[in-house]
Parts: C-alpha cells; sequence; structure tokens
C-alpha cells in the first residue's frame, strides 16, 4: 500500500516537494512540502494511505 501526503490547511492530495529558491536558501530543500491547491508551505504534510491502490 502506498502513502499520499495530504495539505493540512485544505485537505489536498496535490503535495510536492518545494523546490523554490527560499527553500534552498533556509537549508529546507529536502523536508519541505507545498500544497499546489492552495498554495500552503511548510514541513508538515501528513501521510494517509492512499485509497486508488489495488
Amino acid at each position: 500500500m502506498t502513502k499520499k501526503r495530504i495539505c493540512p490547511k485544505c485537505k489536498s492530495t496535490a503535495v510536492s516537494p518545494d523546490l523554490s529558491a527560499q527553500a534552498y536558501g533556509k537549508g529546507s530543500f529536502f523536508n519541505q512540502y507545498k500544497c499546489n491547491k492552495c498554495g500552503y508551505v511548510g514541513q508538515f504534510f501528513p501521510e494517509v494511505d492512499d485509497e486508488d491502490d489495488s
């Protein structure tokens, strides 16, 4: 079973690593995520089971 990250603000699963210059400059390049729906950026994006897994 695979896991998906969800946005803690809007509950969207459209989440990707934050590869912005700001994240790189803060040194959080590898552990910061961004919601592609609402734009929320942070380190805490909970993981849930992917219900589409067969």
